[in-house]
C-alpha cells in the first residue's frame, strides 16, 4: 500500500514538473505575441516592414525608379533651359521632357 502511495506521490510530482515546464514555456510564447503585437502599432516598424514588402517587389522598385529618374530630369530640364522665363524655354522644355521621359521609361523597361 505504501509503494503505492509513494509511486502516485512521485507521479503526481513528476507531473508538477511538466506543468510547471509548460507554463513557463506558455508564458514565453505569450510574452513573445505582446511584444509582437506592441511592435506592430508603433508607427516605425509599420514603415520598416511596408520598405521591405517594397524593397522586394520589383514592379515597385521599378516604378520608383522611374519616378525618381523622371522627376530629377525634369528639375535639371527645368533649371537648365528656364521654363518659367520665357515662350521658347517652356516649349523647348516641354520637348526636351518628353523626349527624355520616353528614353527613361524605355531604360527602366530593360532592367
Amino acid at each position: 500500500m505504501q509503494t503505492t502511495a509513494q509511486s502516485c506521490h512521485d507521479s503526481l510530482l513528476n507531473r508538477i514538473k511538466e506543468l510547471r515546464a509548460l507554463k513557463l514555456e506558455q508564458e514565453a510564447r505569450i510574452n513573445q505575441q505582446y511584444i509582437d503585437l506592441k511592435n506592430s502599432f508603433n508607427i516605425g516598424a509599420v514603415l520598416k516592414e511596408s520598405i521591405h514588402h517594397i524593397a522586394n517587389d520589383q514592379d515597385t522598385q521599378k516604378n520608383l525608379v522611374k519616378i525618381a529618374t523622371t522627376t530629377g530630369s525634369n528639375f535639371l530640364i527645368e533649371k537648365l533651359l528656364g521654363r518659367n522665363t520665357s515662350i521658347r524655354g517652356y516649349i523647348s522644355s516641354l520637348l526636351v521632357e518628353k523626349v527624355s521621359d520616353s528614353l527613361i521609361g524605355k531604360w527602366i523597361s530593360k532592367l
